[in-house]
């Protein structure tokens, strides 16, 4: 093992010198001066003689420490070598790496460049260009793996009944066929049964993509089968349903116009909001008159009433379904309307929140080509196969890119948990500091 030499000053740093140097052998040592060389100089390269100690060589990391390598020369033809220190590069690749780790983890949780350069003033400091670069050089050496085979299926239960009976009945739905899988009736719908049905119905070892809606129960549900096979996407359907039970049946202008704000965080409600925000103009006209606004607030809901159908209308000719947004214009409306949301009434709040809590499986058709966002399908299906039953309902190039990457390595528990603290990181350098 090599000889390590302690002074006053470092020989707390034993520990650490031990680990750090305990690949080489008895032939190096690490002395009081803090240099590691070799004991008895090397043999000349060129010459065959032997060589002698000639100094050394700093490597200095500002704010980290420096480490002095021997140098060694040779009397007889003067060529100069320099002991190897790539153990020394080592350590700080060791450190770096993980900072990397917890840039992607900042970045996962939106934080943005200038927020992490600011964070790592209490630690490191790192500015914001050099957070970029080597965010953007570790996300481009990340590989994800492919969900080619995973299946998209739809999870949703009618409760029909049978005479005075109260029956449930449980429906998979294949997305890419939009035939069931499996439809059974039970006579109640508990965790277990569901699972049980689950299991007898999917392959549990095989990734699935699941559309399901906001039943609280789901989510533990769905991973105590699936496990990290699942991928869970809450139907926007449902969400929009929520949305719109959020707000009284008589609405104001002022409202309505909220209410369409919310609504356009994953579909395009552009058009219904230019017409809103034209009538909330007028309707600061006659809002001081009860009696004239009441009048006039009947013919402008009247008015906005039929803009919604013709808007209907069209698509229907067109064979077009509601467009939905792309994942960043989804994510700068929902932040623009979480600026403002103290000024919203608590139940409006609420909503929001809870969009904030669930985003990623309200966005995750977004990483998965072909998967759908609703569950409109299996309702189709439902609508179609029991018509009488009445079922409850309830920026940067390439910033975008890596934020979908980041949540697909989320998805793939890929995000590494540091083997050391950052505290214990910063302790290897004890021995090196200036």
């Amino acid at each position: 093992m090599v000889t390590i030499n302690l002074t006053f000053n470092n020989f707390s740093a034993l520990p650490i010198l031990r680990d750090f140097l305990g690949r080489f052998d008895k032939n190096y040592e690490y002395t009081t001066r803090g240099i590691f060389r070799r004991k008895i100089p090397p043999i000349c390269p060129i010459c065959d003689n032997s060589m002698v100690h000639n100094g050394y060589n700093s490597y200095t990391k500002q704010g980290l420490g420096e480490i002095n390598i021997g140098r060694y020369k040779c009397t007889n033809c003067g060529n100069t070598e320099e002991e190897d220190h790539s153990f020394w590069e080592d350590l700080k690749t060791l450190i770096f790496d993980s900072f990397n780790d917890f840039f992607q983890l900042l970045r996962y949780h939106n934080v943005s460049y200038d927020g992490i350069s600011a964070i790592m003033d209490f630690i490191y400091p790192r500015s914001r260009s050099t957070i970029l670069r080597e965010f953007n050089k570790q996300m481009e050496q990340e590989n994800l793996p492919k969900l080619e085979n995973i299946r998209i299926v739809h999870y949703d239960e009618q409760h029909p009944k049978e005479g005075r009976c109260q029956k449930y009945r449980l429906t998979i739905l294949d997305a890419r066929t939009q035939q069931p899988l499996a439809d059974e009736l039970f006579d109640d719908k508990s965790s277990e049964t569901i699972k049980k049905f689950l299991e007898d119905n999917l392959d549990t070892s095989e990734p699935v993509f699941m559309v399901t809606d906001f039943d609280p129960r789901y989510p533990e549900i769905l991973k105590e089968v699936f496990g990290e096979k699942l991928v869970h996407q809450y139907c926007l359907m449902h969400l929009n349903k929520l949305i719109v039970s959020d707000f009284p049946r008589k609405t104001t202008i002022e409202q309505e116009l909220l209410k369409y704000r919310l609504l356009n965080i994953f579909y395009n409600r552009e058009s219904e909001i230019k017409f809103l925000e034209e009538l909330q103009s007028e309707e600061l006209i006659t809002i001081g008159n009860e009696k004239k606004h009441k009048e006039w607030i009947k013919y402008a809901k009247k008015e906005f009433d039929e803009f919604r159908h013709k808007l209907k209308l069209k698509r229907r000719r067109n064979r077009e379904n509601l467009p939905l947004h792309s994942l960043e214009k989804s994510k700068n409306n929902f932040d623009e309307l979480m600026k403002q949301i103290r000024t919203y009434d608590e139940v409006i709040q609420k909503r929001l929140w809870m969009i904030n809590k669930h985003w990623l499986n309200l966005t995750l058709f977004h990483y998965l080509p072909g998967a759908p966002a609703t569950n409109n399908p299996i309702e189709s299906y439902y609508s179609k196969s029991l018509k009488t039953d009445s079922k409850k309902q309830f920026r940067t190039d390439n910033g975008i890119e890596n934020q979908i990457k980041l949540t697909k390595m989320k998805r793939s528990n890929l995000f590494k948990k540091p083997e050391k603290s950052l505290i214990e990181l910063f302790r290897l350098f004890i021995p090196f500091e200036f």
